[in-house]
């Protein structure tokens, strides 16, 4: 229809002037296109309310419209608000004398925006919503400050913060209290994320443990808890883990209930201090597992053939 349309005007144009305004064509190819544009839209959405799960009665589409409709006034706020930042940004360019000024000016607005824009999110979990690649992203758990994490996002559904990764020998984990209560390590390689903030994001919502063993034969095993959390410092960090699945065997279960001990704080049940041999943990008297001890000798997990790994992730997901 719009080419017939185009056809008898540009006809009309010819006939009276012998030659077509090039801007009155513009101006209605533009006015097409926006047409064309605000259909396709208008399709997609009246779409999505009429071909749903099931069919609707009128007077339930004559809700969902009004209810739309009111909707639809935020985004008129919206995007009025924006020409309204525009025009500001605009006059401040021109009020502001002189180039640096200007990129001054700039690098300040930019700060405001990602702060006001960018959210950080609380862990991992949260962040699969948006980013579905594996890698160190921002969060904020918690009470505590921003801190760099590595999500898992592949591993049974992605959504993971991994807590401690102890694969090679690049990082000593025969640490104080102090060092295992603010963490430690590459966050791209071998860390353990910190007590006080594995605290801050276990008690902020239900979470789950999942840890993952490698062999010298790269043979991979796993134990998930369906819960998991590290009570406060002045608890001395008890662990809580719940009910096992998996097939490496529960070997977190005699450690539930225990205090953490480092290498300047023996809070175990045994007469000797388990964290000088077996490294820092939630000892017992002393262990069933122990994946913090020193790489001179492998990680000690009782239920796995050996008793041995010489690679461990720990890794938590909310609920």
């Amino acid at each position: 229809m719009y080419k017939i349309i185009l056809i008898v005007y540009l006809s009309t144009i010819n006939l009276t002037s012998g030659r077509s305004n090039s801007s009155e064509i513009r101006q209605y190819r533009k006015s097409s296109e926006e047409d064309g544009r605000v259909d396709t839209i208008w399709n997609e959405l009246q779409g999505i309310c009429l071909h749903g799960n099931r069919r609707k009665t009128v007077q339930e589409l004559k809700q969902d419209t009004q209810v739309l409709l009111k909707n639809m006034a935020k985004y008129k706020d919206v995007v009025k608000m924006n020409k309204q930042l525009k025009k500001d940004i605009e006059w401040i360019l021109e009020e502001t004398q002189g180039e640096k000024e200007i990129s001054r000016i700039i690098s300040l607005l930019k700060n405001d925006f990602k702060e006001t824009c960018t959210k950080t999110a609380k862990d991992c979990t949260e962040l699969k919503k948006y980013n579905e690649k594996s890698g160190v992203y921002r969060i904020s758990p918690g009470n505590s400050k921003n801190l760099d994490v590595y999500c898992d996002m592949t591993t049974d559904g992605g959504g993971w913060s991994i807590i401690q990764r102890h694969q090679d020998r690049t990082v000593d984990f025969q640490r104080t209290w102090s060092e295992y209560e603010n963490g430690f390590g590459n966050v791209e390689g071998d860390y353990w994320l910190g007590n006080k903030y594995i605290h801050h994001l276990t008690s902020s919502g239900k979470y789950e443990l999942r840890i993952v063993l490698t062999n010298n034969k790269n043979e991979k095993r796993y134990a998930a808890y369906k819960q998991f959390g590290i009570r406060d410092a002045a608890s001395k960090y008890k662990l809580s883990v719940g009910s096992y699945s998996g097939n490496a065997g529960d070997s977190m279960k005699y450690h539930n209930g225990q205090p953490f001990s480092a290498t300047d704080q023996d809070n175990d049940k045994s007469s000797d201090d388990c964290a000088s041999s077996l490294g820092p943990w939630w000892h017992n008297s002393c262990c069933t597992s122990a994946l913090n001890k020193k790489m001179s000798s492998n990680l000690y997990w009782r239920t796995l053939p050996n008793k041995a790994a010489n690679k461990s992730i720990m890794m938590i997901r909310r609920i």
